[in-house]
């Protein structure tokens, strides 16, 4: 009975996913591979542009069907800048005016490009991402929390805008 039911939903499943539940891949079929260039970083921020390059390949590897590689070797290169890094106060100790939550803010521009037919497959300008750290003495969490939070938030965000367009 299990696996009639089992097979009955698979069957009333969709090859193409505009038309319901599908088993199809939400990412791109025709690649295979990607490469990833470290995010060139016009910021004094330097930390952050390898950190979001190391996150970027991670959620890739784990999120996605394609494998990173060389450039050479790959089908497709994703590129990247981070035009700003910025952090705002979201509060403030009333007796010792010192911030109690900061978040860092993170301005990208990517571009994912088909290295076969030159062809841009996606690009985004001003794709922004935030992370939060708390410094206040009880917590103590560093500036390196919160940008650690916004490269993995963006990351993810990233990887999520690969998936194919409907």
């Amino acid at each position: 009975m299990l696996l009639l039911l089992t097979a009955a939903a698979v069957a009333s499943c969709a090859d193409d996913p505009r038309q319901g539940w599908s088993t199809a891949s939400v990412y791109p079929t025709q690649y295979r591979t990607v490469a990833v260039n470290v995010f060139q970083n016009d910021t004094y921020f330097r930390e952050v542009g390898f950190m979001l390059t190391d996150a970027v390949i991670t959620t890739i590897e784990r999120q996605t069907p394609y494998k990173v590689t060389s450039e050479s070797n790959a089908d497709t290169l994703l590129t990247g800048r981070i035009t700003n890094v910025n952090l705002t106060s979201l509060s403030q100790n009333e007796s010792t005016g010192l911030d109690e939550e900061v978040i860092v803010g993170v301005t990208i521009d990517f571009n994912w490009t088909d290295l076969e037919t030159d062809r841009t497959i996606l690009e985004r300008t001003a794709f922004k991402g935030g992370g939060l750290f708390v410094p206040t003495s009880q917590s103590r969490e560093t500036l390196e929390l919160g940008e650690i939070g916004v490269v993995q938030q963006l990351a993810g965000d990233l990887v999520d805008e690969m998936q194919a367009v409907w």
